[in-house]
């Protein structure tokens, strides 16, 4: 029996609005009608009070490029490296799209962490202050655990 063969996975690495990765991220966002993503920060521990929220320095995005098609394509955004002003309409022009189907996990949290890191470095605030205008769950039961929620976001700036 032959198994379908399937494109090895290419991660690419954007740390640079210079570098070919970033146009080709921002022509994937503008293309995509799926987007998977994940922001990563260094945990702050040991503080009994906490004034800021962690610095995101990496956002993940897996993007699904057309309705119909299977082609598909990932970024590593580092965010330490990229100047955060230069990505924020982009971004925020994906978060508020009707028409792109956003998953991810706890992702509130992830964009307040994300609004508050784009703040510090003089972006208008906004990541935090959406809503969620629609959202379904995908439940997977396995020996009574649950595997996955997968969450549909129809962002709303408020």
């Amino acid at each position: 029996m032959d198994l379908p063969s399937e494109k090895p996975l290419k991660i690419h690495l954007v740390n640079s609005t210079e570098s070919p990765e970033f146009t080709h991220l921002t022509q994937s966002l503008t293309r995509s009608s799926i987007i998977c993503l994940d922001a990563e920060w260094k945990p702050i521990r040991g503080q009994t009070h906490q004034p800021t929220f962690p610095t995101v320095s990496l956002l993940q995005l897996a993007c699904q490029l057309g309705h119909d098609s299977d082609e598909s394509e990932t970024f590593l955004l580092d965010l330490h490296s990229v100047p955060l002003p230069s990505i924020w309409e982009l971004l925020r022009e994906t978060f508020v799209s009707p028409d792109i189907l956003k998953l991810g996990f706890k992702f509130k949290q992830d964009l307040v962490y994300l609004s508050s890191t784009f703040c510090l470095q003089g972006c208008d605030p906004g990541f935090d202050k959406v809503k969620t205008r629609f959202s379904y769950y995908v439940f997977d039961f396995q020996e009574n655990n649950l595997n996955f929620i997968i969450f549909k976001y129809s962002f709303l700036f408020v």
